[in-house]
């Protein structure tokens, strides 16, 4: 993310699959542990987070993929901003749980450019 003073590092709390979520906005990453690298699952935001990350079908195909953790990070502010943060994660990550979202992402990408040429 980008601040007035460049390239902002992102600050994501750690949260196992049953603690209960912030009730704030932001991105979550449903993660899974391999030695001592995480994969990202799936990637989302949320104005609300406790609402979001209650069990849902989301969260059920990410167990069933072997999520281990949450990562959660607070992002309170312009709903933009939050969805500009969870689009560039899905795109960089790559989240097997994401496969529609980045297709989106990559035609939409693929757009600009073509229409900034």
């Amino acid at each position: 993310m980008l601040g007035p003073d460049g390239p902002q590092l992102l600050m994501f709390e750690i949260m196992g699959l049953g603690e209960k979520a912030p009730r704030k906005a932001g991105v979550f990453i449903y993660a899974r542990r391999r030695g001592t690298e995480w994969q990202a699952l799936y990637i989302g935001e949320s104005a609300n987070l406790a609402d979001r990350l209650s069990f849902n079908e989301i969260a059920a195909d990410a167990l069933l993929s072997g999520a281990t953790d949450i990562h959660v990070l607070r992002l309170d502010g312009d709903p933009t901003v939050r969805r500009d943060v969870a689009d560039r994660l899905i795109l960089t990550n790559a989240p097997p749980l994401n496969e529609e979202e980045r297709v989106r992402l990559s035609s939409v990408s693929g757009q600009k450019a073509t229409k900034a040429a």
